[in-house]
């Protein structure tokens, strides 16, 4: 019987493969991260087109620069930092947008202030009180629950300490247990 091939060695078979020239190498890139790549845009988008256009460009990022990649972290972990980096750009970008919408706004309308418009369903409630939760919060959050990712390769994604993912990751939860009980 054949041993299963570790993933992140086959990762970084063809990130050489691509690096020496191979343009096949990037496509099965793709294929085999396509989906968990698309699947976590979709958690930290809300919605299918712009996940799919997250998914798009972190894909574009990552063949524009990989080339530079150093393989000092497995290729899922540089990919899925990209993809936050994306995230917190266009976070940033909605918010210059919306800045002036949502002070016109009346504070029971304000979709982060318990019994706004997202109290009608439970679902909903959790997804707008887990978009409430500050940037690294909410990152690491979707990271361990939603990608089940360990500690160690959520601080990895993150750029901190495992202590300090764990520290993120109870922090929210109890935010989010506040937010749902009140």
């Amino acid at each position: 019987m054949m041993p299963t091939p570790d993933p992140n060695q086959r990762d970084l078979d063809l990130v050489r493969r691509f690096q020496a020239g191979d343009e096949s190498a990037f496509d099965r890139l793709v294929e085999t991260h396509r989906r968990d790549l698309y699947r976590l845009a979709y958690r930290l988008a809300g919605n299918h087109a712009d996940a799919d256009d997250m998914a798009q460009e972190t894909f574009l990022r990552i063949y524009r620069s990989l080339g530079r990649f150093r393989r000092e972290s497995s290729f899922r972990t540089w990919a899925t930092r990209i993809l936050l980096n994306l995230a917190t750009d266009r976070r940033r970008e909605l918010a210059n947008q919306r800045q002036s919408s949502l002070e016109d706004l009346g504070p029971s309308e304000h979709p982060c202030t318990p019994g706004g418009q997202g109290t009608v369903l439970r679902d909903e409630a959790l997804r707008k009180a887990v978009g409430c939760l500050p940037r690294r919060q909410r990152e690491t959050l979707i990271l361990r629950v939603f990608e089940e990712m360990k500690f160690h390769e959520i601080a990895a994604v993150m750029g901190c300490t495992i202590g300090t993912a764990k520290a993120n990751f109870f922090h929210a939860l109890r935010r989010l247990r506040q937010r749902v009980r009140g």
